[in-house]
């Protein structure tokens, strides 16, 4: 019977990595990416309540801000900068319940 108990022991333990893989694959993980220029920030001054960007393909994607959001570090509000120069950014987003987009990070693409 010892025997037994040590076999399983080692199965029990892949099955345990296995299922902490896949659940942290399925609950937040690192989220989607996308690249585009930014065509809207929307808040007061020094504040971001949105933004939207359009990829190269045409589409648009309006995000919500995670709280303390930040862009490289510095404020949110560089976001409307990027509407002058027409430089790209990268967001990391997360699709909510409701189908609304969360931006985790936001930076210069590429």
């Amino acid at each position: 019977m010892p025997e037994r108990r040590a076999l399983r022991l080692p199965a029990v333990v892949v099955t345990i990595a296995l299922l902490a893989a896949l659940t942290g694959c399925s609950t937040g993980g690192s989220g989607d990416t996308v690249s585009g220029v930014v065509t809207q920030v929307t808040g007061d001054l020094g504040s971001v309540d949105s933004f939207v960007i359009t990829d190269s393909s045409g589409e648009s994607y309006q995000f919500t801000p995670t709280e303390g959001l930040t862009f490289h570090g510095g404020p949110l509000d560089h976001l409307r900068e990027h509407i002058v120069s027409g430089e790209a950014v990268e967001v990391r987003y997360e699709t909510a319940d409701d189908g609304s987009l969360v931006a985790l990070e936001v930076g210069d693409a590429g």
